[in-house]
């Protein structure tokens, strides 16, 4: 019988990672895939839909015909391309030094898991267990999946047809980058949220230039609404939501409730602690109740974003192989890919006191920096939060064409606990967009002066 050091079952964003961390660490690692590397992300999330927004960005002359997108092609072409990277995961497994199995991973205990393939099973040991098995879209209890009419998020790439008005139900980042992808498709867009806001705990002055953006964009916003029915009409939908708002469309999207994939893992013989919609509960070590079982990613019930899983594959590895780690969200950014790119990480000015701080924020508007003038790029911000204490920086803001790349710098302030200075000193060009970082670190210590000042 095989034996590993570590087994992570799914090769999805947190599993990979939380394989290629462990195998870093000189970790003996087996991973187990019953379908394809790269999970839902890789294949029907958010690499597939931002590779597809960049080809027609920058090259929608070569899937238009007459003005009409030719769809087949472009999902053909963003499909194929996904296979390809998924590939290029495989090899960087392989060349880490991690063994792949394909088939279907059982834990009998926390030492020793069955895999399942081609109709025989098998055995091998293990000392330490990582679940990333993922997670599945649920239906609403009124809105059965139906074809093509009502579909789930991960279903869109099977479809080579494209509605002319499309109603996304859910609207978190993956929400967003649909509506925004679809819009370039040439659909008429309608995003729907129960929220009277999009992410009602994020920076309002984010959350305004994200439904700014969307309106721009001619995306209609039907936020703090529930849908109250829907009845076909020929080939289109008639739908009511709450207060009477009545639209058709073609096709509905639900962008909404997911369940662990934990069905086949018979966690009850296991011992491992499921909740209401089949996750895997976890501590803050994403340690299921059974000692030396991990858990990572979707399949613990969270909205899997690929940054989160991954960082909480690294988490699972580093625990799995003894040391003694906990997940700190607030490290981790949040981003969507908006017209312009939208990105946070730490905490905002308004929420600083509920973490113990006293936040005090410097906000360098877009359009008096040099960059903007240089690339017409009106309309964004760049924040830098501070507590008005210590001057530590607790977190940031961004809004930017690049700002998903660029939060990263304010994310690690935050984990180093860098004083606002470190930011003000960046050694950068004035034409470029991190010239925004610094102009709002520099206002952010100009504040925070002011304020010991006047005390």
């Amino acid at each position: 019988m095989e034996t590993f050091d570590v087994i992570v079952i799914g090769a999805g964003s947190a599993g990979v990672s939380a394989a290629l961390r462990a195998a870093g660490q000189g970790a003996r690692v087996c991973i187990i895939e019953q379908d394809r590397i790269g999970g839902s992300c890789l294949h029907s999330g958010l690499y597939p839909i931002k590779f597809g927004r960049g080809l027609l960005k920058d090259n929608k002359s070569d899937f238009s015909v007459n003005g009409v997108i030719n769809v087949k092609k472009l999902f053909l072409t963003i499909t194929e391309t996904m296979k390809r990277l998924s590939h290029r995961w495989e090899q960087k497994l392989i060349e880490s030094g991690v063994t792949i199995k394909t088939g279907i991973g059982l834990p009998l205990s926390s030492a020793l898991v069955q895999v399942g393939s081609n109709g025989k099973t098998f055995d091998m040991g293990t000392k330490k267990i990582i679940i990333a098995t993922g997670s599945s879209p649920v239906p609403l209890p009124t809105l059965p999946f139906e074809g093509d009419i009502i579909i789930p998020t991960d279903d869109i790439f099977k479809n080579h047809s494209i509605p002319d008005r499309v109603f996304i139900m859910g609207g978190d980042g993956s929400g967003c980058e649909l509506s925004d992808f679809y819009q370039m498709l040439g659909s008429k867009v309608f995003l729907n949220s129960d929220e009277p806001r999009l992410f009602p705990g994020q920076d309002p002055d984010v959350i305004d230039a994200l439904e700014q953006s969307l309106k721009r964009l001619k995306i209609k916003l039907l936020l703090g609404k529930k849908i109250s029915s829907y009845f076909k009409n020929n080939e289109c939908l008639d739908i009511t939501l709450a207060e009477g708002i009545k639209f058709q469309a073609d096709q509905i999207i639900l962008n909404l409730n997911r369940q662990g994939n934990s069905e086949n893992l018979k966690c009850d013989t296991l011992g491992v602690r499921v909740g209401d919609t089949k996750e895997l509960l976890v501590n803050d070590k994403l340690e299921t109740s059974v000692p030396g079982i991990f858990a990572v990613g979707s399949a613990t019930g969270r909205r899997s974003r690929p940054g989160i899983s991954e960082e909480e594959g690294k988490i699972a590895a580093d625990n799995a192989m003894g040391k003694n780690k906990s997940i700190n969200y607030d490290w981790i950014p949040f981003i969507v890919f908006a017209k312009p790119e939208i990105a946070s990480v730490g905490c905002f000015t308004e929420q600083s006191h509920y973490k113990g701080f006293r936040g005090i924020e410097g906000n360098a508007q877009s359009e008096n920096l040099d960059f903007s003038f240089l690339d017409n790029e009106n309309g964004g911000f760049f924040k830098i939060v501070a507590d008005a204490r210590s001057g530590v920086v607790i977190g940031g803001q961004i809004v930017s064409p690049n700002a998903s790349q660029l939060i990263s710098l304010v994310g690690l302030a935050v984990k180093k606990g860098l004083k606002v200075g470190a930011l003000v000193s960046l050694a950068t060009d004035k034409s470029g967009e991190i010239e925004g970082i610094r102009e709002a670190a520099r206002l952010c210590s100009s504040a925070i002066k002011s304020n010991i000042e006047s005390l």
